[in-house]
């Protein structure tokens, strides 16, 4: 442990040398992208392709023109520093202009789950008190069920059940309409002789900048608080960590992740940072991800675990992303049989990065490690970023001994909004924050997660992570999710249930699943129950939810009795 930590202080000391010799140090997220926009105006920033219409391309000095137009515009209706903005806009570029525009302005920019019933947009919005809302035509029609007189009624709104929003502003619609503001009317509220805006200036770098939500897959969803200095540091240290990829050609980074997942700062990054291109679809299917990865020459993209999936289940006639250097496949873990297959697209680089929204990015993989070890280990820790492994005394266990994960780095988060006693319980005061999963730190720096503590089934004493047993069954031709979980027996001691759901129109019996069990498991990991389900419940963000999957198993069980 002590190697590693010296390890990572070298690593650090270099990194820092870097960016003071690039002037970084100390900036905001705006204030990177305007030392960007300054060395490279005509360059271009964001390639979008929207779901009807045109390709759209704007440059860097376009780009900044409306960012800064929203601040201003934002500015002379009224908008104080430090007030919410909250975003509930789909993949459009729109999103970034008015994400980057809020931090420009000293606003806080909550980023909202998109796809949230009105129950759970209410709390999310009401929950951190938003000032303003950026809606898309989608967005809108959300807002028109909670408050049909949205479009009669004057500045500010104010109204049950939204009482905090004051106005909205819709990037859709034409003109405005009573409370209802459109784009067009705040970016022209300033003129083409617009100057910088220096609202930044005054913000201090522990100031709140952005609030994401959690997946919500312990209950409600968490408001996470992020400071300029935790996203513009991971964002730094991203953007070199990416364009270390590009051989000393310009990058073009493909942002197919969704938005509320601390992956968009992946493919964003090396845009704000070092003058990068960003490739924006708005649609999220596999065809069109594929055809624009081509056309466009991207040399990285960011992948979630399904579209992951679905590329590398796709037919490989006529496709090469050779132009791809590296991806990035988020989550904790991820099966060997699927990153094999993303090799036939001749892919050079894949890489599982870590993180949880609280901790942003911590470690990723170096260039050229075998793939092989990728499904469990997911690298070692970025540059300024201290990982350790502790046991329930918070103490520092052995090197590859099992433990939970606590990360110390520039990118944690500030706190739980108006949650003091949750954020205590997980934030230390020297600054560690434990992150709910287990792993081991291996000899060698590197860290391999195993998955939730509170996922664990405890079998005769051992413990036993689901990872370790689903892994087996994830791209089985007939198998679309699989779940492992406790089913406690008379003696209440817990046995495995596999919970499976089958491709549509799919017919699979439990000894083909057996049979796939037993080839790669120990007897002791073999599930001891196989159960058949039409779907699994999921969280806002469409996680699976694993204690409402065991519940669900166990009434199964009960009936069966």
């Amino acid at each position: 442990m002590a190697a590693h930590l010296l390890a990572t202080s070298k690593l650090t000391q270099s990194y820092y040398h870097k960016l003071s010799q690039r002037r970084l140090c100390g900036k905001t997220i705006g204030q990177l992208f305007d030392l960007t926009s300054d060395a490279y105006p005509k360059r271009e920033a964001i390639t979008y392709y929207p779901k009807d219409g045109d390709v759209k391309r704007l440059s860097f000095e376009e780009l900044r023109l409306h960012m800064d137009r929203f601040a201003e515009g934002l500015m002379k209706l009224g908008v104080k520093k430090g007030e919410k903005l909250g975003i509930l806009v789909g993949r459009r570029y729109e999103y970034i202009v008015a994400y980057l525009g809020a931090m420009k302005a000293g606003l806080i920019a909550v980023r909202l789950l998109t796809f949230s019933k009105a129950d759970q947009l209410i709390y999310q919005i009401n929950k951190v008190g938003c000032d303003i809302l950026v809606v898309d035509s989608d967005g809108l029609a959300n807002i028109r069920e909670l408050l049909p007189e949205v479009e009669y009624v004057g500045v500010p709104c104010c109204r049950e059940p939204l009482p905090s929003v004051r106005f909205f502003i819709s990037i859709d619609c034409a003109e405005t309409r009573g409370a209802c503001l459109s784009l067009n009317s705040i970016l022209n509220m300033s003129s083409d002789n617009l100057k910088d805006i220096r609202v930044e200036d005054e913000l201090q770098l522990d100031n709140p900048c952005v609030i994401f939500y959690s997946s919500g897959s312990t209950g409600r969803p968490k408001a996470i608080v992020h400071t300029h200095r935790s996203v513009s540091e991971c964002v730094i240290t991203i953007s070199d960590y990416k364009t270390a990829y590009n051989d000393d050609q310009r990058g073009c980074h493909l942002g197919s992740v969704t938005w509320y997942s601390i992956m968009f700062e992946f493919t964003l990054a090396p845009m704000i940072v070092a003058g990068d291109r960003f490739v924006l679809t708005e649609s999220q299917d596999v065809d069109t991800i594929l055809s624009v990865i081509r056309l466009e020459g991207c040399t990285s993209v960011a992948l979630y675990p399904l579209l992951a999936f679905e590329i590398a289940y796709s037919k490989p006639e006529g496709i090469d992303l050779s132009s791809v250097k590296q991806a990035d496949v988020g989550g904790n873990t991820f099966p060997l049989n699927t990153l094999v297959k993303l090799r036939k697209f001749h892919i050079q680089n894949i890489t599982i990065g870590y993180g949880t929204t609280e901790v942003n990015v911590t470690t990723a993989h170096l260039k050229g490690e075998p793939i092989d070890e990728k499904t469990w280990i997911v690298g070692r820790p970025l540059p300024h970023c201290e990982v350790k492994v502790v046991d329930d005394n918070f103490r520092t266990v052995p090197v590859n001994t099992e433990g939970e994960i606590c990360v110390r780095s520039p990118y944690v988060f500030q706190n739980y909004y108006g949650e003091e006693e949750r954020t205590k319980s997980v934030k230390t005061e020297s600054g560690w924050v434990k992150t709910g999963d287990a792993g081991i730190m291996l000899d060698d720096g590197r860290i391999r997660v195993l998955g939730r503590k509170d996922d664990c089934i405890i079998k005769n004493a051992k413990n036993i992570y689901p990872s370790e047993i689903e892994r087996y069954l994830f791209g089985h031709s007939k198998v679309k999710y699989c779940q492992a979980v406790a089913i406690p027996d008379q003696a209440m001691i817990n046995e495995i249930g596999l919970c499976v759901v089958l491709q549509p129109q799919t017919e699979c019996t439990e000894e083909e699943i057996l049979e796939v069990m037993k080839k790669h498991l120990d007897e002791f990991l073999i599930p001891k129950y196989i159960l058949f389900f039409e779907s699994f419940p999921v969280t806002d963000t469409g996680k699976i939810k694993r204690t409402d999957v065991m519940r669900m198993a166990v009434e199964r069980l009960n009936l069966q009795k």
